[in-house]
Formats: C-alpha cells, structure tokens, sequence
C-alpha cells in the first residue's frame, strides 16, 4: 500500500476534525480521531498534526508531499527502518 502525495494534501486540508490518515481495507482513508474505533483494523499512518508538527504551516511543494508520501510509504512497509527525512 502506497501512500500518495494526495492523501497528505486531502489530510492536510480536510474539514474532518482532528483528522488522522489511516490503511483500512486496502484503501488510505481520513477519519476522525475520536472515530478511530469503529475502524477496526485499520493502521494508523499520521495525523495532520504530526505532519504540521514536522513541516510548519507552510505551502507544500508536490515534491513535499510525494516525499512525505514516500518516507511514510517506506515506514508502514518496513516499520523496522528509520524512514527517510521528510522535507525541511
């Protein structure tokens, strides 16, 4: 499962509070923090705010996105790795 650069812009600027990107059932999602339950099963990637956390509230670059896409890609694959950085 891929992680795209379109699912941290969705995240970044859905009206979901406190949204959280979540791999349920093959297919990224952004779901509420406070639904987490219902989804059961579901593995949880990053919430919007770990990614403001990161990068600042700035205007992101496609090439941002697809590298945070990538290093988040890279961590649920092979949780045992350090991830790549994510853009400064």
């Amino acid at each position: 499962m891929a992680i795209t650069g379109r699912d941290i812009e969705h995240l970044l600027y859905t009206d979901t509070p406190d949204p959280v990107l979540v791999v349920h059932q093959g297919s990224t999602q952004i779901v509420a923090a406070a639904e987490l339950g219902g989804h059961t099963g579901a593995v949880v990637v990053c919430s919007r705010t770990e990614v403001l956390r990161k990068v600042g509230e700035r205007d992101l670059s496609e090439q941002d996105l697809a590298a945070i896409a990538g290093s988040l890609t890279a961590a649920i694959q092979d949780p045992t790795q350090p991830p790549p950085p994510w853009p400064a």
